[in-house]
C-alpha cells in the first residue's frame, strides 16, 4: 500500500500527509511513497545506477587503454590535443614512462570528475535550476562517452565528460530534498541510493572489459549506451522529484521558472559551512585507499596478482566487478547493522560513523602490503589478499561515503545545500589528485612501502575525524527543524 503526499515549496513533514493538489497552478504534482520511501528516490537511484554504469565501465578500462593502446607511438600521433594534455600532466606529475603517464592522466581525470560537481552545484543553485542542469549534464556525458569510441576524439570526449559529470552531480542533492531535516530515513535513503552505483560496479566493468578485449572502442560504446538509458530514465521520471522551488518540480512550467533569492547565513550556519569545508581535505586523505582502485591498483594487480583461475586468465578489470559485488554486500550489511543498532541504542551521529568507516578502511592496504611482503615476485600474490583488501575497504567506504553525503546534506545550510553537497565530492577530487602522484611511484619504491603509505593516510584522517565528532557534534549533528532543500 502506498502513501501519497503533496510536493509543495513548503518543508515536507516526515509523517504521511493527506492527498491534495496544487490548485493555484491548476496542476497536481504528487510525491508517492514506495517501499517506505518517496518514488523520487527510486527514480534517482535508477538514474544514478546508469550514470555509474557508464562511468565505472569507462574507468575500469581507461588506464589500461592508455597504457596498452592510445599512448603507443603508432596511435598517439592521431589523437587531437593529446600533446597539450601530456604537457599539462607532465607539469603536474612529471611521470617517467608510458605507464606512469597513463596513471597520471587517469588520476587527473578521476580527480576532475569530483571537482566539476561544484560547477554543477553553482549552475543548479544560481543559474539554471537543478532539472535543467542535470539534463544538460546527462546530454554532455552521453556525447562524451560515444566520442571515446574513437581514438582521435579522446581528449575532446574527456572535455565533454567533465562538465557533464559535474552538472549531473545534483542528483545527490535531490535525494536530500525528498526528506525533512529530522527524518531518520535520510541516511538510509543515501545508502539505498548508493545501491544503484554498487550494482553498476558489479556489471559494467566486467561487461566493458570483456568488450574491450574484442576492441577497446566497444567497451566505451557500451558505457555510452548506459548513459543514454540514464538520461531517458531521468527525463521521464522527473515528475516525481519535488524540490523546494517551482523551477525543478517535475513539470514543464518548472523548467522556465526563475531561481528565487537565497536568505543570508546565520552565525551558526557560517560556522557549520566553514567546518564542512575544512572536513573536505581530511576526508580526501582518508579516501586514498579506495581512490587507488581505479588507477595504480589495476596496474599493480596486473603485475603481481595470480590472475589465472581454473585455466582462465582473468582480466585485471574484473577486480573492479569483484569490488562492486563485495561493496554491494557490504553496503547492505552496514545498512542492516546501523538499523539494528538504532533499535537497541541511541543512533550514532553521522560524523562518528564516517570516522569509524575511515578507521576500518585504513586496514585494507595492510592486506596488500602483507601479500607483497610474503610474495614479492611477479604474478605471485594470491588473490585472497586482494579479496581481503576489498572486503575491509568496502566496509569502511560504505560508511564514510554514503553516510558522509547524508552528513553534508543534513548539516549544510538550506541556502547552500546543493553547493555544499557538491563540495563533499571535492574530497574525492583531492584524493585522486594525490593518487595521480602516488600511482607514478609504482616501481620507484617498494610495494610494501607503497601500500603502507595508503594505510597511514587513512589512519591519520580517521583520528582527525574522530576529534571532530567529539568537539563539533553540535554543529555536525543538528536535530529537527525544517527540511534541507537544494532549491
Amino acid at each position: 500500500m502506498t502513501e501519497i503526499v503533496p510536493a509543495t515549496p513548503e518543508p515536507v513533514s516526515s509523517q504521511p500527509a493527506s492527498v491534495h493538489g496544487n490548485h493555484s497552478s491548476g496542476l497536481s504534482v504528487y510525491q508517492q511513497e514506495l517501499w517506505g520511501h518517496p518514488v523520487g528516490l527510486w527514480v534517482l537511484t535508477l538514474t544514478e545506477g546508469w550514470v555509474g554504469f557508464s562511468l565505472y565501465g569507462m574507468q575500469s578500462i581507461l588506464a589500461l587503454y592508455l597504457t596498452d593502446h592510445l599512448l603507443k607511438t603508432d596511435h598517439s600521433g592521431h589523437v587531437w590535443g593529446l600533446g597539450a594534455l601530456e604537457n599539462i600532466v607532465s607539469a603536474l606529475y612529471a611521470p617517467a614512462g608510458p605507464q606512469a603517464m597513463a596513471a597520471a592522466i587517469t588520476g587527473l581525470f578521476l580527480a576532475l570528475i569530483y571537482a566539476t560537481p561544484l560547477l554543477g552545484g553553482f549552475l543548479a543553485d544560481r543559474v539554471l535550476g537543478q532539472t535543467r542542469t542535470i539534463l544538460l549534464g546527462a546530454v554532455l556525458m552521453t556525447a562524451g562517452h560515444f566520442l571515446l569510441s574513437f581514438d582521435w576524439s579522446f581528449v575532446l570526449a574527456l572535455g565533454l565528460l567533465l562538465p557533464g559529470i559535474g552538472m549531473a552531480g545534483g542528483l545527490r542533492a535531490q535525494v536530500g530534498a525528498l526528506y525533512a531535516l529530522g527524518d531518520r530515513r535520510r541516511s538510509d535513503a543515501y545508502q539505498i541510493y548508493m545501491m544503484g552505483l554498487q550494482i553498476a560496479v558489479i556489471v559494467s566493468p566486467a561487461l566493458c572489459a570483456s568488450l574491450a578485449q574484442i576492441a577497446w572502442h566497444w567497451g566505451f560504446l557500451a558505457a555510452g549506451l548506459g548513459m543514454l538509458i540514464g538520461l531517458l530514465v531521468y527525463l521521464f521520471g522527473r515528475r516525481w522529484l519535488s524540490t523546494a522551488s517551482g523551477q525543478d518540480a517535475g513539470n514543464v512550467q518548472g523548467l522556465d521558472a526563475v531561481v528565487p533569492p537565497r536568505p543570508a547565513l546565520t552565525a551558526r550556519e557560517k560556522k557549520t559551512t566553514f567546518l564542512l569545508l575544512a572536513l573536505v581535505p581530511v576526508m580526501a586523505v582518508g579516501a586514498v585507499p579506495n581512490s587507488e582502485i581505479f588507477d595504480g591498483y589495476l596496474l599493480w594487480g596486473r603485475e603481481h596478482f595470480q590472475l589465472r583461475l581454473f585455466g582462465y586468465e582473468m582480466p585485471v578489470s574484473d577486480l573492479i566487478s569483484l569490488d562492486g559485488f563485495i561493496s554491494t554486500l557490504c553496503a547492505i550489511l552496514v545498512l542492516w547493522f546501523w538499523k539494528a543498532y538504532s533499535r537497541r541504542r541511541q543512533d550514532l551521529p553521522e560524523i562518528t560513523k564516517v570516522a569509524l568507516g575511515t578507521l576500518i578502511a585504513a586496514f585494507g592496504p595492510l592486506m596488500l602490503a602483507l601479500g607483497a611482503w610474503l610474495s614479492p615476485g611477479p604474478h605471485d600474490v594470491s588473490l585472497l589478499w586482494g579479496l581481503a583488501f576489498h572486503i575491509i575497504n568496502d566496509i569502511g567506504f560504505s560508511m564514510n561515503f554514503a553516510i558522509g553525503m547524508a552528513l553534508f546534506s543534513r548539516a549544510a545550510p538550506t541556502s547552500l545545500n546543493t553547493i555544499l553537497v557538491a563540495c563533499f565530492s571535492l574530497h574525492l577530487f583531492l584524493s585522486n589528485l594525490l593518487i595521480g602522484k602516488l600511482a607514478t611511484l609504482l616501481g620507484r619504491m617498494s610495494d610494501v612501502s607503497f601500500w603502507l603509505l595508503h594505510s597511514g593516510a587513512a589512519l591519520l584522517a580517521s583520528i582527525i575525524l574522530g576529534f571532530c565528532a567529539v568537539r563539533f557534534r553540535d554543529l555536525l549533528a543538528p536535530q529537527g527543524g525544517a527540511e534541507v532543500r537544494p532549491d
